[in-house]
């Protein structure tokens, strides 16, 4: 199949001028009704040609008996692309039109000033003819943008990006892969051009190629490869993107920049985000930055490292906004840390030891579980543990442990950061009104802490030794870093 050639065409108020001898008086009296009787008088442009509102232009030129006078018009910004592309075979023409009918109220558009005026759908069957001729083997498609509320103008630029975002996505615009998509993006309000250009790089990537040029120099007109704005796109979405740990959707959208360096960071990033800390680690043993962290991670004397990333993942849940997994992971990092103690110093021992209450009732004559509570109460008989000296490990035990039940086994939710805070406070505390994100983390970190007899100050960031508790830390700071310098480097 011959790959296609699109142009995309976006339109305002001096696509259409008028050359100096014309007979808009003429023509205009025919029409004044239809554009609320106001005297609409042309204005003098540049290299003697005249301006007028696109809708009163298009009303105006429009009407049967303008057909003699095509003459009267100029079209100079087209005239300029079209020279750029003239020799090509374009076989499909996208001419984007603006109606803001519903937008402007009758008062409103009694303004000659109003905004209204400046619409271009009346333009069409003038743009169609001139472009009919130039490129009579071209499909002629108009995409029309015309917002239904009030609040809709076409000055918006959020809402205009929505609007152009919706109109390129239907079916009718879903081009082959192998065409070529030229696009004019310069005409219409700031926030249509600058939707038009964003949108097209988003649909179509490296297919782009925008036509630009100067009404009053022709030979400013040019072609520039799109790649250079995608990428400069691509770039600004991977760092939002990187601010919200999605690591996947970072390499799928840097597919076609990615260094060996940022492919190996991200693979061992996303791995960790879905808590494969050995797979994490495996990726990183080597890459230079880090080796030697890989190496101390998989020493025998820091069997502890993998609570720290569960942790830390639990804060990065949090800043997501899902708590569910936020609660999850915190809770995994504690409870599954003190089965890495037992299994490590005290697997024989704990299967011997009486549960603390056995004498008190018949349930509990039993020996300890290396699961659930008794692993924290086995923890209070090697370690002492002191409700008002560690307040920490003595909530999580009394009181987290009871509240991860009624989560966990009943399937309960958590509507917010609030509710995973409260699972981690005792009933007993004052609330955290207070920079509650950090008193979660530092509870936390204290637990951890308290199990495995480190000292680490942060979760989520270096203390003043520069020691940090979670690798995956200093991963995501590499990782920003490395792609900052990538997007500057072609």
């Amino acid at each position: 199949m011959k790959a296609m050639k699109i142009w995309i065409v976006t339109t305002g108020s001096s696509d259409v001028q008028l050359n100096k001898n014309n007979k808009w008086k003429d023509l205009f009296r025919n029409v004044r009704s239809q554009v609320v009787d106001r005297g609409f008088a042309p204005t003098e442009g540049t290299d003697q040609r005249f301006l007028a509102p696109a809708r009163v232009m298009g009303t105006v030129y429009s009407q049967p008996q303008a057909k003699q006078y095509f003459g009267d018009l100029t079209f100079p910004l087209l005239h300029n692309f079209i020279g750029k592309i003239q020799n090509e075979a374009i076989n499909q023409i996208i001419l984007i039109l603006t109606d803001q009918t519903a937008v402007f109220s009758p008062e409103e558009k009694r303004s000659q000033y109003s905004a209204y005026w400046q619409d271009t759908c009346t333009l069409q069957p003038i743009l169609e003819t001139y472009l009919k001729d130039k490129f009579p083997q071209a499909e002629l498609k108009p995409l029309l943008l015309k917002p239904q509320l009030p609040t809709e103008g076409l000055d918006d630029w959020n809402y205009v990006l929505e609007l152009v975002q919706g109109e390129f996505s239907k079916s009718e615009f879903d081009f082959p892969k192998e065409s070529t998509i030229y696009v004019s993006h310069q005409a219409g309000t700031p926030a249509i051009s600058s939707a038009v250009q964003f949108s097209s790089l988003a649909k179509f990537g490296e297919r782009v190629e925008f036509l630009v040029s100067s009404e009053r120099d022709s030979n400013l007109t040019r072609i520039l490869d799109g790649s250079i704005y995608l990428r400069g796109i691509r770039f600004l979405e991977a760092k939002a993107l990187l601010d919200r740990h999605d690591y996947s959707r970072v390499k799928e959208l840097l597919a076609s920049y990615l260094t060996p360096e940022i492919e190996k960071l991200l693979d061992a990033a996303i791995e960790w985000n879905f808590a494969n800390f050995e797979e994490f680690i495996k990726k990183l043993e080597n890459h230079p930055n880090f080796a030697e962290d890989v190496q101390e991670r998989q020493g025998a004397e820091n069997w502890w490292w993998t609570a720290y990333e569960s942790a830390y993942l639990a804060v990065v849940r949090l800043k997501q906004g899902n708590t569910v997994e936020a609660m999850f992971h915190s809770f995994r990092a504690v409870e599954g840390l003190l089965r890495q103690w037992v299994d490590k110093f005290y697997s024989e021992e704990i299967k011997q030891t009486k549960h603390p209450k056995w004498n008190e009732n018949e349930r509990w004559n039993r020996n300890l579980h290396k699961y659930g509570e008794d692993l924290y109460l086995f923890l209070s008989i090697k370690k002492k543990i002191d409700k008002g000296r560690t307040p920490d490990i003595w909530i999580f035990g009394n009181q987290a442990f009871k509240k991860r039940n009624d989560l966990f086994h009943q399937l309960k939710g958590l509507q917010d950061k609030k509710a995973v805070f409260d699972s981690w406070r005792s009933p007993n505390e004052k609330q955290w009104r207070d920079d509650p994100d950090n008193k979660w983390k530092a509870r936390v970190l204290n637990c951890l802490n308290f199990v495995s007899d480190e000292t680490f100050e942060f979760l989520d960031k270096e203390d003043q030794r520069g020691k940090v508790a979670s690798l995956m830390v200093k991963v995501d700071e590499k990782l920003k870093h490395a792609i900052a310098q990538s997007e500057h480097t072609p």
